[in-house]
């Protein structure tokens, strides 16, 4: 007996860097739409109705947000926000951004989101509402070469340090170093040329921005890579407006599901930072390390679910669910079987809660002749059968005396035999349907021989026959792929395909079992069915109610 229990780990990351460069585009405004009134906010209907969004971004701060050469907004932020227009349907009104005005901007219904490389804090969470994170940061020191700053301590009482007001960096070193003297500035591109100038012995930002500026400009050492915690960035919208900031959760989330994040990255801060960077940058459907090991750490423990499988692909599909099971506080333990009895006489005994290997046609037969009792309670998926090439490539190829090796139990031989007929193989008697067995066979043009061999058995007489007809499960165990190797096979449309779709089962009165009804839950959600098709290429389908 083979179990298997998936439990969720939490993956630390060590917060580095971030940065951008350069892609989209948009309304090349950097005025905050006239109709903006003081306190006010535009709820995500009458932003949708007016056609237009107004986004506070940078406009100078490459690597977050700037106007190009072309007089066209770029960067990270950017990218995301040319994604949030399109996916909302409107144009981008663009408003130039500084620091210091993020706040205002929001309060006073000047933007209806800050893209602006906003840091999430306590004490800004007090004044806005932060939808998810999109980015990983934490804080930086950089300086000249000639005079390096590797800590805090090395800054004498005559130096300053280089600041933007507004910043994480201003709030921290005003906090923990009360001693350091800081030159403020309002602007990015201010702070940069006071720098450059010499202005000030070194230049606190968010690291993403200091790495950047060193790696651009040749003789300026980042000496201290980070300091502080490490902290998210995330989109900022005014206090209390529930209708926009569930927008903005919902659609990282599902951005997150396409790696979008990712592509930002590439596509606006590789050529900057690297490939090394990306995946401790990168921030996908608003989940950290930190938030995910927290709610794996606080969940309260449900129970244990046991469930009998089939190898491929039931327990590689279980095996996934147990991950999500994991964050609601169900463990989930599946036990691996080779045939297809003894995973329902486990589950009639009550030694295991459920099974997950076979179709209704099966079950039911099976109830029928070992006076089980069980009960399917939900379709997960189903797999085409398909007809693959053992001697020969095509079925234009038979000839008389070929052999095709078939499942020899009741319901499978017979949908094998449905799938011959439907292929012009063979002919079936008027009415034979699901019951069908060879002795039903009426009309055989090219005299096959049918071989009924036990289901598991098929795949490994390749070599002996010239065709097999394969249950999808040991087609995969077999390395076949029903969109490359099949001959032919049921298309996802035809009623045999939706017959024999697979199903959990549980013995008759566990129907309602919570664990039960948390794991068809996950089984029918998007995350499983979204694995099923990146995962099987066609030869496993989720099935639709």
């Amino acid at each position: 007996m083979k179990n298997f229990i998936k439990k969720i780990g939490a993956v630390f990351l060590s917060l580095t860097v971030a940065a951008s460069l350069l892609v989209g585009c948009g309304t090349k405004s950097t005025e905050p739409d006239a109709s903006a009134d003081k306190g006010a906010f535009r709820t995500l209907e009458e932003i949708k109705s007016s056609g237009t969004i107004n986004i506070g971004v940078f406009s100078d701060k490459s690597p977050f947000g700037y106007v190009d050469e072309n007089g066209e907004y770029q960067g990270y932020d950017v990218y995301f926000a040319n994604r949030i227009g399109q996916d909302l349907g409107v144009k981008i009104n663009y408003v130039s951004t500084e620091a210091a005005n993020r706040i205002e901007y929001l309060q006073t219904g000047k933007v209806d989101i800050i893209l602006a490389n906003f840091t999430v804090t306590p004490e800004r969470a007090q004044e806005v509402d932060f939808a998810l994170p999109y980015m990983n940061v934490a804080l930086g020191v950089v300086s000249p070469e000639d005079a390096v700053i590797t800590s805090l301590d090395q800054i004498g009482a005559d130096d300053q340090v280089i600041v933007i007001s507004g910043t994480t960096a201003e709030t921290y070193l005003e906090k923990n170093n009360p001693e350091i003297k800081l030159q403020k500035y309002d602007a990015y591109a201010e702070a940069k040329t006071a720098f450059e100038n010499g202005n000030g012995v070194a230049w606190a930002n968010d690291n993403t921005e200091v790495i950047a500026f060193a790696i651009e400009n040749p003789g300026y050492v980042v000496g201290i890579p980070s300091l502080g915690s490490a902290d998210t960035i995330a989109p900022a919208v005014t206090k209390g407006n529930a209708t926009l900031l569930n927008w903005l959760n919902d659609e990282i989330k599902a951005l997150g599901e396409e790696n979008f994040f990712h592509a930002d990255y590439e596509a606006t801060l590789l050529d900057t930072y690297g490939k090394e960077y990306e995946d401790t940058l990168v921030v996908e459907g608003g989940v950290t390390a930190d938030t995910e090991a927290a709610a794996s750490e606080t969940v309260a423990p449900k129970g244990t679910i046991t469930v009998a499988a089939s190898p491929t692909p039931h327990a590689e599909i279980l095996a996934e669910a147990a991950k999500i099971l994991a964050k609601e506080g169900w463990t989930l333990e599946v036990t691996e079987f080779e045939d297809y009895v003894q995973p329902n006489l486990v589950v009639d005994s009550g030694e295991i809660d459920a099974n997950y290997f076979q179709h209704v046609p099966y079950l039911n037969d099976f109830n029928e002749k070992k006076g089980t009792n069980l009960v399917a309670v939900a379709a997960i998926h189903y797999e085409p059968f398909g007809i693959y090439p053992g001697t020969k490539t095509a079925l234009s190829e038979l000839t008389d005396g070929d052999v095709i090796a078939v499942p020899n139990d009741t319901t499978n031989e017979a949908r094998a035999l449905l799938l011959l007929q439907d292929n012009g193989v063979i002919k079936l008697a008027d009415g034979a349907g699901l019951d069908a067995t060879v002795k039903d066979i009426v009309e055989n043009p090219h005299n096959v021989k049918i071989q009924e061999l036990e289901a598991a058995q098929v795949s490994r007489v390749k070599d002996e026959v010239a065709f097999m007809v394969l249950n999808g499960n040991y087609a995969l165990q077999a390395g076949f792929s029903v969109a490359r190797d099949a001959v032919a096979y049921e298309t996802s449309a035809s009623t045999a395909a939706k017959t024999y779709a697979n199903v959990l089962v549980v013995k008759a009165g566990n129907e309602n079992n919570e664990g039960i009804q948390a794991l068809v839950k996950v089984l029918k959600s998007d995350e499983i069915k979204k694995f099923i098709n990146d995962t099987y290429d066609g030869a496993v389908i989720p099935f639709e109610d």
